[in-house]
């Protein structure tokens, strides 16, 4: 049988979908009134503290630094009103990012880093002078282990190596949740909500409802998935997802059929070589032969016949 083997893609029904998966996070926060409690609840939730008034952007583009610079797309970039410490008008920067893709594990903490840069430079060009940059946290809400320890609750932060009790803060805290991670041995009643809320995020069904924050996010999700015209934006969301994967599939044939053309030329091209050269040798050989039947008939004409 001379027939292909092609993986074959299932598509999730829409209501086994759960928020981590980028569908229903976005759609839940495309009804600003939906998106707005769902992104408090869960920074509430992670930073054990009450949030004020938000703003927020679903899926914000933030360019690269030039033209050929890479830009960015943050799932929910939020900004608090909060006051300074002179009580002037501030806000505080918070980007959500559920991700289910291990694949770049290898590269989170650096894609953490170039996101956090691209969001100062974006608040610096639009008039804030570095000295006034706000608060800004990252949090990845993820279904791997970005670090292999097991646990469910990893922060990063910036600090003076030399002298580690020095305070050294530069505004920025990068928090990365393991939705399957373990409870650290001390934990109080916040940790474990924390851990009911991870576990809904990750498989958003009526078992995983322990409180009235996943109470109140499943009623959320449950609206989401019930709204009109949903499955068709579901549907075409899927095929448009197929078709790039497909042009990524035949791009990559396409780059590695080049490479073997490639790779065949220079091939070639090194037989080529090899050939002149030993063509060379052989030429090269028979001219000293010449010369030495040319220089061995002097010497018979010389002194006869040896």
């Amino acid at each position: 049988m001379n027939e292909t083997n092609k993986s074959v893609r299932k598509i999730t029904p829409l209501e086994e979908m759960n928020v981590i998966d980028d569908f229903l996070f976005y759609e839940m926060l495309y009804d600003e009134e939906h998106g707005k409690e769902a992104c408090r609840l869960i920074l509430e939730r992670v930073l054990k503290c009450s949030i004020g008034n938000i703003q927020y952007t679903a899926q914000k583009m933030i360019p690269g630094i030039s033209e050929t610079g890479q830009g960015i797309r943050l799932d929910a970039y939020i900004t608090e009103d909060v006051c300074d410490s002179e009580g002037r008008p501030d806000i505080n920067v918070y980007d959500l990012e559920p991700d289910k893709r291990s694949y770049k594990k290898k590269s989170l903490p650096k894609r953490c880093r170039y996101y956090s840069d691209l969001i100062d430079v974006q608040i610096v060009n639009s008039g804030i002078k570095y000295e006034k940059l706000p608060k800004i946290v990252i949090i990845f809400i993820l279904t791997y282990d970005p670090f292999d320890q097991g646990d469910m609750y990893y922060e990063a932060g910036t600090m003076l190596k030399t002298h580690p009790d020095i305070p050294y803060d530069d505004g920025i805290r990068r928090i990365y949740l393991y939705t399957e991670g373990k409870l650290k041995k001390n934990a109080d009643d916040n940790d474990k909500k924390l851990k009911n809320l991870l576990q809904y995020i990750r498989w958003s069904t009526e078992e995983n409802v322990t409180d009235e924050t996943t109470r109140r996010l499943d009623e959320l999700v449950k609206a989401t998935k019930h709204k009109k015209d949903i499955g068709v934006k579901y549907m075409k969301s899927w095929e448009l997802e197929s078709e790039l994967r497909e042009e990524g599939r035949e791009e990559g044939r396409e780059e590695g059929r080049k490479e073997g053309r490639e790779e065949e030329r220079a091939n070639t091209e090194a037989e080529r070589r090899r050939a002149d050269e030993a063509e060379s040798r052989a030429g090269e050989a028979e001219s000293r032969a010449d010369a030495a039947e040319a220089e061995l008939e002097r010497y018979k004409a010389k002194f006869g016949t040896i």
